[in-house]
């Protein structure tokens, strides 16, 4: 196997479950030295454990909350300090809701801006000193598919990624050229334990939203985005599709998108949850949230179910708003 990371320092956040642990996991078996940071304790020396035994020279676990600019500060000094640099810093810690705008609380709100936003604020304005100096430095955006999508029900998630996409948007255009680089990852639905953990006040139990891509195919994705840099990449090419489709079609775009979400994403009841938007769901982190088990089983029959649905709901819809003519 070729050690293409050996003698680079990468730091990753939110590596304590999801795209962020499968990523450590694929940068260890590259040879990378790690520095693992999440909010959690248990889970993420468990995860730098892991990266050991799976070829990195050192995995250290460094407990971070990127919304803590302090934090996140101290993580990069003691990084530098030990390490004598830093070559790749991925940014993928993340916290996601899922409610109608009026049904999210203003705190909740604010705390997933605080940590999709400005926790990759807080890094990269740590960063730039030392990569300037140095000349060199790649900053990994884990985004989302839902940087560029609406997404109905995910109003703070939504709008954390469209801003984070477009910070590092314009970082890549004033920093082009001078050898540190910014590129972004859009994944669309992937098996993480996010929909398990994450805050949910519609009442209804969450699941992702089909068709769910492994996080072990996510976490390959990061570390070749680190390789190859480029403006956007993303992981998923169903929900991807959507992409130009919501700009080429708007109206029907956004007609489909929340009758969708009700149908696949939003089933079964389940009592409104803070998730772990302000305490780490230790228990909780996996790397995988074991979504694809399930896709042949549920997920499949849904999708056909569902999409008959939809396109039964658009019929009806249609016929309601057709105009009547009436006799004179």
């Amino acid at each position: 196997m070729a050690h293409r990371f050996r003698g680079q320092v990468v730091v990753v956040t939110g590596a304590s479950s999801g795209i962020g642990r499968a990523a450590a996991h694929e940068f260890a078996r590259q040879g990378a030295t790690l520095v693992l940071a999440a909010r959690s304790h248990e889970s993420l020396e468990a995860a730098a454990a892991e990266c050991r035994r799976l070829g990195a020279p050192e995995a250290i676990a460094i407990p971070t909350d990127v919304a803590d600019e302090h934090a996140v500060k101290d993580l990069i000094g003691t990084t530098t300090s030990r390490f004598g640099r830093i070559d790749v810093f991925v940014g993928n810690a993340a916290l996601f809701v899922y409610g109608l705008f009026e049904q999210t609380p203003t705190d909740s709100f604010k705390r997933v801006v605080d940590t999709n936003l400005y926790g990759h604020l807080n890094a990269i304005t740590h960063l730039l000193p030392h990569w300037k100096q140095r000349r060199k430095g790649t900053y990994v955006l884990v985004g989302s598919i839902q940087s560029l999508l609406s997404a109905p029900y995910q109003s703070a998630y939504v709008t954390s990624k469209h801003a984070a996409l477009g910070l590092v948007d314009v970082l890549g255009d004033e920093y082009a050229g001078t050898g540190i680089r910014f590129t972004s990852l859009l994944p669309s639905t992937i098996d993480t334990p996010i929909y398990q953990n994450g805050a949910n006040y519609t009442g209804k139990a969450s699941h992702p939203l089909p068709p769910t891509v492994s996080v072990e195919r996510a976490g390959r994705a990061v570390v070749h985005a680190a390789l190859h840099p480029k403006r956007y990449r993303f992981v998923g090419r169903v929900q991807a599709s959507l992409v130009p489709l919501q700009y080429v079609f708007p109206g029907l775009f956004h007609l489909i998108t929340k009758p969708m979400v009700e149908t696949f994403a939003l089933r079964g009841r389940q009592e409104p949850t803070d998730g772990n938007l302000h305490v780490p769901a230790e228990a909780g982190n996996a790397t995988n949230g074991g979504w694809v088990a399930k896709r042949r089983r549920v997920t499949r029959p849904l999708v056909w179910g569902g999409a008959l649905a939809v396109a039964a709901a658009l019929v009806l819809r249609s016929r309601a708003r057709r105009p009547t003519l009436t006799g004179r």
